[in-house]
């Protein structure tokens, strides 16, 4: 079975297995630059380059059994909210899999600590001294979430394939 776990914003942690070769770490969408001048010419709000971006990086991987994404509930602004909203959307259009599912932020935590309110830093400490396999490529907090994504979804959807 063939699992891509996801943490998905401008910089989205991935994880991903091609049989037994485990892959992570986080594709940058979008520089800080590009999205001021994106801004200035309204196309965070008419056509937001990094949903594209994000396809073409899904789309790279080719068919995979899951795809599996962390599922925020909450937004500090409307752009933050939407640019979300879209990438999720993104998710369901351009990932071609049997199965697409989300895992409440909470409900990772507690996967991958014992507790809902689990720090960013608990949550490496924890993938550095489980999944020492994995820990070896996890760059920075996005791909660590994204790898317990991937466990989470080989643990949990591989049984409803």
């Amino acid at each position: 079975m063939d699992v891509l776990g996801l943490d998905l914003g401008t910089s989205t942690g991935y994880c991903y297995n091609r049989g037994d070769h485990i892959f992570c770490g986080t594709w940058e969408l979008a520089t800080a630059k590009e999205i001021t001048a994106w801004g200035k010419d309204r196309k965070r709000r008419t056509g937001d380059p990094r949903i594209r971006r994000l396809c073409d990086n899904i789309a790279s991987i080719d068919y995979l059994d899951i795809v599996a994404y962390e599922d925020v509930q909450f937004g500090s602004t409307t752009f933050q909210t939407q640019l979300w909203s879209g990438l999720r959307s993104d998710v369901w259009l351009c990932a071609r899999a049997g199965i697409t599912e989300c895992v409440p932020v909470s409900t990772l935590k507690k996967f991958a600590t014992g507790h809902g309110g689990a720090t960013k830093e608990a949550m490496a400490r924890a993938l550095k001294r489980e999944h020492p396999q994995i820990w070896n490529c996890a760059l920075d907090d996005n791909a660590v979430d994204s790898a317990w994504v991937w466990l989470w979804a080989t643990k949990t959807l591989i049984r409803t394939k």
